[in-house]
C-alpha cells in the first residue's frame, strides 16, 4: 500500500487493498438501524446482523455477504456519497470522503488492529446479534453513534 495513502490519494484512485484497508473494523456499519423517513438520518440500534462476529467485529460471511443478506450495506468508491449517511461519523470511509483525517486511534495511524477496540470505538462488548431480538422489538435497543 502506498504510504498515508488516506491522505494523498483521492478515494476514486485506490486499489481494493486501500479501499478495504480504510475499514477501522469497528463493526458500526453492521448494526440494524431505523429509519422512519427516508429523508432523516437512520437511526442506530445495538443490534448487530448475525454474521457479524461480536469479538473480532468482522463479517464471518464477508464474501458472500450480499448473497446471505439482501440489505447488507455493500459499499464501494462508486457509492459512496450516496450511502454516507448510512455511516457513523467516526467512519474511516466517511471521514476520507469528507476529507476530515482518521481518528488517532485508526489502526492505520497506531499500527496496532486493535487499536480500535481498545480505544472503545468499536461494538465490540456493546452490540447483541440479531438472532436474540424479535424485529418488533427493535427500538428497545436505539443507542447514538
Amino acid at each position: 500500500m502506498r504510504k498515508d495513502f488516506w491522505k494523498n490519494i483521492p478515494i476514486e484512485k485506490l486499489t481494493r487493498e486501500e479501499w478495504e484497508a480504510l475499514c477501522d473494523g469497528c463493526g458500526k456499519c453492521c448494526l440494524i438501524k431505523l429509519q422512519k423517513d427516508k429523508l432523516l438520518a437512520p437511526i442506530y440500534t445495538s443490534v448487530a446482523c448475525e454474521f457479524l462476529n461480536l469479538k473480532s467485529c468482522r463479517c464471518t460471511v464477508y464474501s458472500s455477504r450480499v448473497k446471505k443478506k439482501k440489505d447488507c450495506l455493500v459499499l464501494t468508491p462508486d457509492n459512496l456519497q450516496q450511502m454516507v449517511e448510512w455511516l457513523p461519523n467516526s467512519c474511516s470511509y466517511r471521514l476520507v470522503h469528507e476529507k476530515k483525517d482518521l481518528p488517532d486511534w485508526h489502526y492505520l495511524n497506531k499500527k496496532n488492529q486493535k487499536s480500535v477496540h481498545i480505544s472503545g470505538n468499536s461494538v465490540q462488548n456493546l452490540a447483541i446479534s440479531e438472532i436474540f431480538v424479535a424485529e418488533e422489538d427493535l427500538e428497545d435497543f436505539i443507542v447514538k453513534y
